[in-house]
């Protein structure tokens, strides 16, 4: 199955109200405390947004996309670590959440412009690392050596030494595959969330919620239905 564009607007769409996408304070990192990450160059994006007016109900693809074919198999490694199949949801690449990171990277915003060169630095780092670990990039990496280099930057508290900003990064990226999977409805459904879902009987109110109204109404003088 192949995630249109309308579809991954209306998902981006969905994720901004998600907790789980508020924007990361990014702290100073001592010199020292980067490893081998680099910032990359990020040509701006240029192109229009939704404008003050969207109609999200049929969103319009205002803005092209910018991941290369490398940095979405990368996501998808990375979104399987993240979010695992187990026996309520399918795994992360599954649900093509590279293709959710790449529209919010790819969005013309402040906060997806400052996330596009932090994923982008991040993603150049993981094949850094990998390629000083093991002499190949981060995809061609056995499963055990990219738990090895995520195990480093993944836990708070945990951190290895001089690995400050990639474990930023991890986080940022981490905080995004959430969003985006909470915003759908596998990861609704995970959680057991049923918002937006019309009853389909309703049996009115109890006694003695009637009651109750009633009594509140005569106190002010008004009369019940």
């Amino acid at each position: 199955m192949t995630v249109s564009r309308r579809e991954t607007l209306a998902w981006v769409s969905a994720t901004l109200a998600s907790p789980w996408v508020a924007s990361l304070a990014e702290p100073a990192f001592a010199q020292g405390d980067t490893g081998l990450w680099k910032e990359v160059d990020v040509a701006p994006v240029t192109a229009s947004g939704y404008g003050s007016d969207p109609n999200l109900l049929k969103p319009s693809v205002p803005w092209p996309l910018t991941l290369t074919p490398d940095q979405r198999a990368s996501l998808r490694i990375a979104a399987d670590l993240m979010l695992p199949a187990d026996s309520h949801s399918p795994s992360g690449s599954a649900l093509q959440l590279d293709a959710f990171i790449d529209e919010w990277v790819s969005a013309p915003y402040p906060e997806q412009q400052r996330d596009r060169r932090l994923i982008l630095s991040g993603l150049a780092w993981l094949d850094a690392e990998s390629n000083a670990r093991f002499n190949h990039g981060f995809a061609a990496a056995s499963d055990g050596e990219r738990r090895a280099i995520f195990d480093d930057i993944a836990f708070k508290g945990r951190v290895k030494e001089g690995y400050g900003r990639p474990a930023f990064f991890f986080a940022r990226l981490r905080g995004l595959m959430l969003g985006g999977f909470f915003s759908g409805p596998e990861g609704m459904k995970d959680i057991g969330y049923i918002g937006n879902t019309p009853a389909t009987t309703f049996a009115g109110p109890t006694n003695e919620a009637v009651a109750h109204l009633n009594a509140a109404l005569a106190r002010l003088d008004i009369k019940s239905a």
